[in-house]
């Protein structure tokens, strides 16, 4: 297996990502899959501060990470990361997610770190629950924290209102807080840049309640009524 960065999408290779989401990502639809996609694919082609890096065995993706690079902000959106379930439990999402932020120190030699939306874990379904919890687990043991106090909101137009997310972040430096500015630009950058989202609604829910001193916590996992560190 390697691993390396897919500058220019060829039809065989947009169909692998394809595969891909649909067999890891939970859009309800396939119209729905396909114009995020196509979204996906505007990025690539026409902004060189979106990146596509994959893990590929036998000439066929079998992983793939899309990280966007704020370097005006110091810090970068993972915007996904997935393996097709055949290839998962063997050690390739984490060298997936090392590669890619090895690949945003070279960009950045100075960042701050390489941040993720992740979805919080408070559903009713129990498979749901553990898939969340799961993936919470893989992040931590990967040294993710979590921005306290932030309750970042999707901006993805699905029926109902926006979820609300854990923003965690693998960081660069060795430091225990960031300011209420740096997190509120980087998530009005991400809106608009990668969501291509330009309304201020979510925005300004989001930093309503932010705090100015943003604590950087250790990523937990909430299980039967206590947090559980893992």
């Amino acid at each position: 297996m390697i691993i390396k960065e897919v500058s220019n999408l060829t039809d065989t290779e947009f169909e692998e990502l394809r595969n891909i989401y649909l067999s890891t990502f939970p859009l309800e639809n396939a119209k729905q899959l396909d114009i995020y996609l196509n979204h996906i694919y505007d990025m690539l082609k026409n902004d060189n501060k979106y990146h596509l890096y994959a893990a590929v065995e036998d000439n066929s993706m079998i992983g793939i990470s899309l990280l966007y690079i704020f370097e005006y902000l110091k810090m970068a959106l993972l915007d996904y990361m997935a393996v097709i379930p055949n290839f998962q439990r063997r050690g390739i999402g984490r060298k997936l997610f090392e590669f890619t932020n090895n690949e945003l120190n070279r960009f950045i030699p100075d960042s701050i770190g390489m941040l993720l939306e992740v979805p919080k874990e408070n559903v009713p379904d129990p498979d749901e629950w553990l898939r969340r919890k799961r993936r919470i687990q893989f992040y931590s043991r990967l040294g993710v924290k979590v921005l306290k106090g932030v309750n970042y909101l999707l901006p993805i137009q699905v029926d109902g209102d926006a979820e609300e997310m854990y923003l965690i972040i693998k960081l660069s430096k060795n430091i225990t807080w960031i300011s209420k500015k740096s997190i509120a630009d980087f998530i009005n950058s991400v809106y608009t840049d990668v969501y291509d989202y330009r309304k201020t609604d979510l925005l300004s829910k989001t930093i309503a309640n932010m705090p100015d001193v943003i604590d950087i916590e250790d990523l937990k996992v909430r299980g039967c009524g206590h947090w559980i560190d893992k």
